[in-house]
C-alpha cells in the first residue's frame, strides 16, 4: 500500500485485464454495492489518431500500447481523485498494470485473463474509432494481450490475482470478495 494512501484514507485497485474481459461491467456492478466507489476508465485516455500518429511516426498506430495512452494524464487524475475522500477508486484498462507510475498507486492488482477464441468472439460485437481493420485482432490485439500478460506476471512488484472472464459472475464476485476484504483492511 503507497502512503499517499494510507494518508487520504483510500484503497486504489488495479483492474487488467484482456480486451473486452469484463472489466468495465465488473466496476458498473461494483458502483453498486459501493456508493463511493470512483472509477477510472482506461479507455478515455485513448489519444486520438492524430497525437497517436506522433508516437508511431513509422508504423501504424499500435492501439495495445501505452504510447496510444494518455498515461500521465491518467496518473495525475488518480492522484488527484485520491484527495476527494472515497473509501475505493478502481482504475481499469488493459495497461493498467503495465505503467510503473500507476502500480505505485495500487494497494491491490487484479488483471483477468480471457481465451482467444471468447476475446475474438467479445471483440466482434464491439465498435471500435478507428475500427479494427483486417487482421488487426490475431496480428495485434492478441499478441499484444499475451505480451501484457507476460509483462504482468512476470512483474515482481505486481502479485496479482488472476481471475478467468470465462464465467463473468464467478469473475465479479472474486473482485467483489478482493474489494470488500482491501476495504475491511483499511
Amino acid at each position: 500500500s503507497s502512503g499517499i494512501n494510507a494518508e487520504y484514507g483510500v484503497v486504489v485497485i488495479g483492474l487488467g485485464g484482456g480486451t473486452n474481459s469484463g472489466k468495465t461491467t465488473i466496476c458498473k456492478k461494483l458502483q453498486e454495492i459501493i456508493p463511493d466507489c470512483f472509477v477510472f476508465n482506461q479507455d478515455k485516455y485513448f489519444k486520438t489518431l492524430e497525437e497517436a500518429k506522433l508516437s508511431f511516426p513509422d508504423t501504424d498506430v499500435n492501439w495495445e500500447t501505452c504510447p496510444a495512452l494518455k498515461m500521465d494524464d491518467l496518473v495525475a487524475d488518480v492522484k488527484l481523485e485520491m484527495t476527494k475522500g472515497h473509501s475505493v477508486i478502481i482504475v481499469e484498462g488493459h495497461l493498467v498494470l503495465n505503467f510503473p507510475p500507476l502500480i505505485e498507486l495500487f494497494d491491490k492488482t487484479i488483471f483477468i485473463t480471457l481465451s482467444y477464441d471468447l476475446a475474438h468472439k467479445r471483440r466482434l460485437t464491439r465498435t471500435y474509432d478507428p475500427a479494427d481493420g483486417p487482421g488487426y485482432f490475431e496480428n495485434v490485439v492478441w499478441p499484444g494481450y499475451l505480451m501484457i500478460l507476460d509483462e504482468v506476471r512476470s512483474n515482481d512488484k505486481l502479485n496479482p490475482t488472476i481471475l478467468d472472464a470465462a464465467d463473468p459472475d464467478v469473475a465479479y464476485k472474486r473482485v467483489e470478495e478482493i474489494v470488500m476484504k482491501t476495504l475491511a483492511r483499511k
